[in-house]
């Protein structure tokens, strides 16, 4: 009788045609915001040879709108909560398409950085408006989390194809037209604005300005400073930036504890699936974000394709990441949401041990083979973006969805800072200890001290030197990036695990389905939209 219950009130609530569409429009500004985070690195010669900017500004250019969008993603995820999603989310575009003028007609690399700034702003509510408008469209569990698995699959999908699409345009076109590209889009999302349910925001409360404040410095802080770091190494400028982003945040959440209407509920995470979801999204950027950063170079220098050719075999693995993504939903006919987003890590447990022993061989090691694992490793992470997400949103009440989605967002970006921190530290020292080892004993000392710092440092170095004593140094660079490269593996390899375990016993309670009711419960009717229904470990809900 529960199963025939079960599928009766799945079918009750299973979605229109009006739903999918409702998914092709949100599915549009998520993948143009993922194309502008990846199609920006290609572009930026061009750019700096036309508005000379210096070497600071450029890295301002690259990273602004990802410190500026994640120190806003808790606000703009309590005002998509308190306004509504499809106000927020026409509000959200007409500013994107403001600034993507702005920065396609930039005259100077201070209004770019400028504009780039206001992308970032803009562009930050787009994930959560679009979550909750998701969650209104889909009541039928199943059918929302292919939905969300879909969402997240058009954002892979942007990633992926940003670079190739970057150098279509710019073949073309003047740079600016990687920003003027946006602006169709995002008019024409907002010309059909009305296609969207219409969901009234909780307008209840006050936005806490001290709230705001605190949140998007402590966060800016921490990605900032923990960017920097990476980068650069040691400073203590730095850490005295992500030292005091930490300490605002922990301000902010004993702040959160005493409002009336806070801006982030802590709630929620009185929900044990809820907050291992969290636990599992930002480990798995931790583990994988060192890592892919190191392979982008290590294709670069070590197998000598340049930034488009790299770019094209990277595609490989992210249309990968992206199938897998949409595919992940159909895990749960036969398993439950902790195994699958278990089992997915310990297949990227094996894609990063095939990494590594390909590695091991050195320089030389098989390209198609590092790629093929790379692709294993995208298909494995998959399903924590897909199936964890679902988790995230439907353990969160559903005038809140926009709030958990920021959530989800804060975790990527602190993962991600997290993850380059640790696997710049690592690459680092793995380059230092290996160029040390095999630099070229008649090389003068102020060369082999910059080629010990950085791989750029011997590449410019090499160029001065005769062509014998060239190519001994580049050898040595070429086989201390591998070892860098292999080592940030490890890394990946150990965060992995750690997700099998966090995935296997924290989300092992987790359901996809309606809790079954006694068997002599008559059937009821049934008006709510299905939840997933998640029980915390040792409930045995």
């Amino acid at each position: 009788m529960s199963e025939r219950r079960s599928a009766h009130q799945d079918e009750g609530t299973r979605a229109g045609l009006r739903a999918w569409i409702g998914l092709v429009i949100l599915s549009v500004p998520i993948f143009m915001t993922a194309v502008d985070m990846s199609v920006l690195f290609l572009a930026m010669p061009t750019i700096a040879a036309d508005l000379l900017p210096s070497g600071t500004q450029q890295l301002w250019v690259l990273h602004i709108g990802d410190i500026a969008g994640a120190s806003l993603v808790l606000t703009a995820g309590r005002l998509v909560d308190r306004f509504g999603p499809r106000r927020l989310l026409v509000l959200a575009l007409l500013g994107y398409g403001i600034a993507s003028t702005l920065a396609a007609l930039a005259p100077t690399i201070e209004i770019l950085i400028g504009a780039r700034m206001l992308l970032g702003a803009s562009g930050v509510a787009v994930a959560p408006a679009g979550a909750a408008l998701l969650r209104a469209l889909f009541g039928s569990n199943r059918q929302f989390s292919f939905a969300i698995a879909l969402f997240m699959a058009a954002f892979s999908g942007g990633m992926a194809l940003g670079p190739p699409l970057g150098g279509l345009l710019l073949e073309h076109f003047w740079w600016g037209a990687i920003f003027l590209f946006n602006v169709p889009i995002a008019l024409g999302v907002v010309g059909i604005w009305w296609l969207l349910p219409k969901i009234e925001g909780s307008g209840a409360g006050r936005i806490d300005a001290g709230s705001i404040a605190m949140s998007a410095a402590g966060i800016a802080g921490v990605v900032f400073g923990g960017q920097e770091l990476a980068a650069h190494g040691w400073n203590p400028w730095h850490a005295a930036v992500l030292l005091a982003g930490l300490l605002l945040l922990a301000v902010f959440t004993l702040r959160q504890r005493v409002l009336t209407t806070p801006l982030l509920d802590l709630s929620l995470f009185r929900s044990a699936p809820f907050t291992f979801a969290l636990a599992s999204i930002w480990l798995v950027i931790t583990a994988s974000a060192g890592a892919d950063l190191q392979f982008a170079q290590h294709l670069q220098v070590v197998m000598g394709r340049g930034p488009l050719a790299a770019g094209a075999l990277l595609v490989v693995p992210a249309l990968l990441s992206m199938v897998a993504t949409a595919a992940a939903p159909m895990l749960l006919r036969w398993m439950r949401p902790g195994f699958a987003i278990g089992s997915g890590a310990l297949l990227a447990v094996g894609g990063a041990g095939a990494m590594f022993a390909t590695l091991r061989t050195g320089p030389e090691a098989s390209l198609i083979a590092l790629v093929a694992a790379s692709g294993v490793i995208a298909i494995g992470v998959s399903p924590v973006f897909a199936i964890g997400t679902t988790i995230v949103l439907t353990n969160a009440p559903a005038d809140q969805t926009g709030s958990a989605q920021s959530l989800q967002d804060v975790a990527g970006s602190l993962g991600n800072t997290a993850g380059l921190a640790l696997g710049g530290t690592v690459a680092y020292l793995g380059y230092s200890r290996a160029i040390l080892q095999q630099l070229p004993a008649e090389l003068d000392p102020t060369v082999a001290q910059q080629s010990i710092e950085s791989v750029g440092g011997a590449l410019a170095g090499a160029r001065d030197l005769a062509p014998g004593l060239a190519q001994e140094l580049l050898d040595a660079v070429t086989a201390a990036m591998t070892a860098a490269t292999r080592d940030t593996y490890v890394v990946a390899m150990v965060g992995f695990a750690a997700l099998a375990v966090v995935a296997f016993w924290g989300l092992r309670s987790a359901r996809v389905t309606e809790p079954e009711p006694d068997a002599s419960d008559e059937p009821e009717p049934d008006n709510e939209p299905e939840r997933l229904e998640c029980g915390a470990p040792g409930t045995g809900r």
